[in-house]
């Protein structure tokens, strides 16, 4: 097609540089913004992985505790458990004892 000369079309050539540089740096201005966005991303991502992980070994911690709370209680239980025994079959001695005097 023939410009013959047109005014805009030349201003048009004249700009063509120019507005190639507006494009390019319009596209690097938008991978910016596209990285910064990624960036904050995966920071909120890894606080959010450090926060889960400082309570979950907070919560390991805290159930270590329990469990070695759980054993000496459990322990406790044991000794209990076989002076009962003890008390019991002593009783049960008795009992056969005074059984074997009335015969």
């Amino acid at each position: 097609m023939a410009n013959f000369g047109a005014p805009a079309h030349t201003a048009a050539m004249g700009n063509a540089a120019g507005m190639m540089v507006l494009a390019a740096a319009g596209v690097g201005f938008a991978n910016a913004i596209g990285d910064a966005i990624g960036a904050a991303a995966r920071a909120r991502y890894e606080r959010r992985y450090d926060d889960a992980l400082t309570s979950a070994t907070a919560h390991a911690d805290s159930m270590e505790e329990l469990a070695r709370l759980a054993m000496t209680m459990l322990a406790e239980l044991e000794g209990e458990n076989s002076r009962l025994r003890a008390a019991c079959s002593q009783r049960q001695q008795v009992i056969d004892t005074l059984k074997g005097r009335r015969l």
